[in-house]
């Protein structure tokens, strides 16, 4: 399946930010296609090593996603917020979803996290740039991977300069400052309970 698939059945639009990457071909492993796995975005197939705790969902089960995050909040005897159209893109290995709001029309794609153990949902980074930076720089400022691997500098292209300076910088001070800047929980009145 692809992302156009997936926009035409939920009538959504992925953000541009995320569309930019997906249309380079860099994203081929999510139309479940296991010939077009690539390295030229973060792979759990691929990569388990490196990110071990989070993973981007193959579009054929985002529709899937979509219904379950609905499902557990109504379980919880609680609604979404009239208007949001949770677009789903990726798991950790908690259980925890994160998902953009297709309905949010914005240059940039703010990404949400649903937590699993909470049923909360706040804003975690104010971009997908700032997304992948984050859950680049953190395995490198906790010493999993070097900054110099060739794994990281393989995504260093979706980074703004600025970015790329501060993650390759090895400064473990400026890393820290990074982090900070790029990760974020805000809360949100996305999800109410009763």
């Amino acid at each position: 399946m692809k992302l156009e698939t997936v926009e035409k059945k939920l009538h959504v639009t992925y953000p541009k930010e995320f569309r930019d990457i997906y249309e380079t071909g860099a994203m081929r492993w999510l139309c479940s296609k296991p010939q077009a796995k690539s390295h030229l975005f973060p792979n759990k197939l691929l990569e388990p090593e490196y990110y071990s705790y989070w993973n981007l969902l193959e579009f054929s089960v985002v529709e899937h996603m979509r219904g379950t995050l609905c499902l557990r909040v109504e379980l919880d005897r609680g609604h979404w917020k009239e208007g949001v159209q949770i677009l789903p893109f990726a798991w950790d290995d908690e259980g925890d979803a994160y998902f953009f709001d297709a309905a949010l029309v914005t240059p940039e794609a703010p990404v949400f996290s649903w937590a699993k153990s909470t049923g909360e949902v706040g804003l975690v980074n104010h971009s997908f740039e700032n997304f992948i930076c984050s859950h680049l720089c953190e395995p490198v400022l906790n010493g999993k991977i070097p900054a110099g691997h060739w794994w990281v500098q393989n995504q260093l292209r979706w980074l703004t300069p600025e970015h790329q300076a501060a993650l390759t910088s090895s400064d473990p001070d400026v890393l820290e400052k990074l982090l900070r800047q790029t990760d974020c929980w805000e809360a949100t009145d996305y999800v109410s309970y009763r």
